[in-house]
Protein backbone atom coordinates (compact mmCIF):
# COMPACT_ATOMS: atom_id res chain seq x y z
CA UNK A 1 0.00 0.00 0.00
CA UNK A 2 2.89 2.32 0.85
CA UNK A 3 4.43 1.55 -2.55
CA UNK A 4 1.22 2.55 -4.39
CA UNK A 5 0.94 5.87 -2.53
CA UNK A 6 4.54 6.79 -3.28
CA UNK A 7 4.13 5.84 -6.98
CA UNK A 8 0.93 7.86 -7.17
CA UNK A 9 2.58 10.85 -5.51
CA UNK A 10 5.52 10.62 -7.89
CA UNK A 11 3.21 10.60 -10.97
CA UNK A 12 1.24 13.61 -9.69
CA UNK A 13 4.47 15.52 -9.09
CA UNK A 14 5.71 14.71 -12.61
CA UNK A 15 2.46 15.88 -14.17
CA UNK A 16 2.49 19.15 -12.25
CA UNK A 17 6.10 19.87 -13.12
CA UNK A 18 5.65 19.02 -16.82
CA UNK A 19 2.86 21.61 -17.19
CA UNK A 20 4.85 24.48 -15.73
CA UNK A 21 6.77 25.31 -18.98
CA UNK A 22 3.45 25.62 -20.79
CA UNK A 23 2.19 28.19 -18.28
CA UNK A 24 5.25 30.32 -18.78
CA UNK A 25 4.20 31.07 -22.40
CA UNK A 26 1.09 33.06 -21.45
CA UNK A 27 1.33 36.80 -22.00
CA UNK A 28 4.27 36.58 -24.35
CA UNK A 29 4.03 37.01 -28.12
CA UNK A 30 6.00 35.17 -30.74
CA UNK A 31 7.67 36.92 -33.65
CA UNK A 32 7.97 35.15 -36.98
CA UNK A 33 10.29 36.44 -39.65
CA UNK A 34 9.45 35.48 -43.20
CA UNK A 35 11.97 34.97 -45.93
CA UNK A 36 11.28 37.48 -48.78
CA UNK A 37 11.74 34.67 -51.29
CA UNK A 38 8.42 33.22 -50.07
CA UNK A 39 6.58 36.17 -51.65
CA UNK A 40 8.28 35.47 -54.97
CA UNK A 41 7.25 31.81 -54.77
CA UNK A 42 3.64 32.72 -53.95
CA UNK A 43 3.47 35.09 -56.94
CA UNK A 44 4.91 32.40 -59.21
CA UNK A 45 2.36 29.85 -57.95
CA UNK A 46 -0.50 32.28 -58.65
CA UNK A 47 0.78 32.70 -62.19
CA UNK A 48 1.10 28.95 -62.71
CA UNK A 49 -2.42 28.34 -61.39
CA UNK A 50 -3.80 30.87 -63.86
CA UNK A 51 -1.98 29.16 -66.72
CA UNK A 52 -3.34 25.78 -65.62
CA UNK A 53 -6.91 27.09 -65.69
CA UNK A 54 -6.49 28.46 -69.20
CA UNK A 55 -7.77 25.95 -71.76
CA UNK A 56 -9.93 23.96 -69.36
CA UNK A 57 -13.65 23.49 -69.72
CA UNK A 58 -16.33 24.64 -67.33
CA UNK A 59 -20.03 23.86 -67.30
CA UNK A 60 -22.61 26.60 -67.63
CA UNK A 61 -26.22 26.95 -68.66
CA UNK A 62 -26.83 27.00 -72.41
CA UNK A 63 -28.58 25.12 -75.22
CA UNK A 64 -28.17 21.94 -77.27
CA UNK A 65 -29.99 20.42 -80.18
CA UNK A 66 -31.97 17.27 -79.37
CA UNK A 67 -31.44 15.30 -82.57
CA UNK A 68 -33.41 12.17 -81.74
CA UNK A 69 -35.13 10.41 -78.88
CA UNK A 70 -35.71 6.74 -79.65
CA UNK A 71 -35.84 3.38 -77.94
CA UNK A 72 -33.57 1.89 -80.64
CA UNK A 73 -29.93 2.16 -79.68
CA UNK A 74 -28.66 1.42 -83.21
CA UNK A 75 -30.59 4.36 -84.66
CA UNK A 76 -29.24 6.70 -81.98
CA UNK A 77 -25.65 5.51 -82.59
CA UNK A 78 -26.10 6.02 -86.34
CA UNK A 79 -27.21 9.63 -85.81
CA UNK A 80 -24.30 10.24 -83.43
CA UNK A 81 -21.77 8.83 -85.91
CA UNK A 82 -23.22 10.97 -88.73
CA UNK A 83 -22.87 14.03 -86.49
CA UNK A 84 -19.27 13.21 -85.66
CA UNK A 85 -18.47 12.66 -89.36
CA UNK A 86 -20.12 15.87 -90.62
CA UNK A 87 -19.26 18.14 -87.67
CA UNK A 88 -15.97 16.97 -86.10
CA UNK A 89 -15.39 20.31 -84.36
CA UNK A 90 -18.62 20.04 -82.30
CA UNK A 91 -19.40 17.50 -79.60
CA UNK A 92 -22.34 15.14 -79.66
CA UNK A 93 -23.76 13.37 -76.62
CA UNK A 94 -25.61 10.07 -76.28
CA UNK A 95 -27.79 9.75 -73.18
CA UNK A 96 -29.94 6.90 -71.97
CA UNK A 97 -33.11 7.84 -70.10
CA UNK A 98 -35.13 4.70 -69.72
CA UNK A 99 -36.56 3.60 -72.16
CA UNK A 100 -35.12 6.12 -74.65
CA UNK A 101 -31.73 6.91 -76.12
CA UNK A 102 -31.27 10.63 -76.72
CA UNK A 103 -28.68 12.25 -78.95
CA UNK A 104 -27.85 15.89 -78.24
CA UNK A 105 -25.53 18.05 -80.29
CA UNK A 106 -23.44 21.14 -79.65
CA UNK A 107 -22.68 23.56 -76.85
CA UNK A 108 -24.49 26.79 -77.67
CA UNK A 109 -24.38 29.71 -75.28
CA UNK A 110 -27.50 31.44 -76.65
CA UNK A 111 -30.77 30.25 -78.14
CA UNK A 112 -30.01 32.28 -81.27
CA UNK A 113 -26.75 30.35 -81.87
CA UNK A 114 -28.58 27.04 -81.47
CA UNK A 115 -31.34 28.14 -83.85
CA UNK A 116 -28.76 29.16 -86.47
CA UNK A 117 -27.05 25.76 -86.25
CA UNK A 118 -30.44 24.03 -86.42
CA UNK A 119 -31.36 25.79 -89.66
CA UNK A 120 -27.97 24.86 -91.21
CA UNK A 121 -28.36 21.21 -90.19
CA UNK A 122 -31.92 20.76 -91.48
CA UNK A 123 -30.57 19.77 -94.90
CA UNK A 124 -28.80 16.69 -93.50
CA UNK A 125 -30.99 15.75 -90.54
CA UNK A 126 -34.50 17.07 -91.27
CA UNK A 127 -36.64 19.48 -89.28
CA UNK A 128 -37.33 17.23 -86.28
CA UNK A 129 -34.61 18.74 -84.11
CA UNK A 130 -35.56 20.50 -80.88
CA UNK A 131 -33.57 23.16 -79.05
CA UNK A 132 -33.34 22.19 -75.38
CA UNK A 133 -31.82 24.02 -72.40
CA UNK A 134 -28.89 22.07 -71.01
CA UNK A 135 -25.65 22.32 -69.06
CA UNK A 136 -22.98 22.95 -71.68
CA UNK A 137 -19.19 22.78 -71.73
CA UNK A 138 -17.35 26.03 -72.37
CA UNK A 139 -13.59 26.49 -72.75
CA UNK A 140 -11.99 28.95 -70.34
CA UNK A 141 -9.80 31.57 -71.99
CA UNK A 142 -8.57 33.48 -68.95
CA UNK A 143 -5.93 36.18 -69.30
CA UNK A 144 -3.99 37.24 -66.25
CA UNK A 145 -3.71 40.95 -65.51
CA UNK A 146 -0.25 42.38 -65.00
CA UNK A 147 -1.57 44.35 -62.03
CA UNK A 148 -2.09 41.30 -59.81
Amino acid sequence: MQMRNSTFSFLVACLLLSNSPAWSQFGKSAFVTRDPRVDVLVDKQIELNGEAIKGRTITTQGFRLLMISTNKRDVALDIKSRLMKNYPDQKSYLYYQSPNFKVQFGNFKTYKDADKAKSEMEVLFGKDMIIVPSKIEMRVEKKLDDNQ
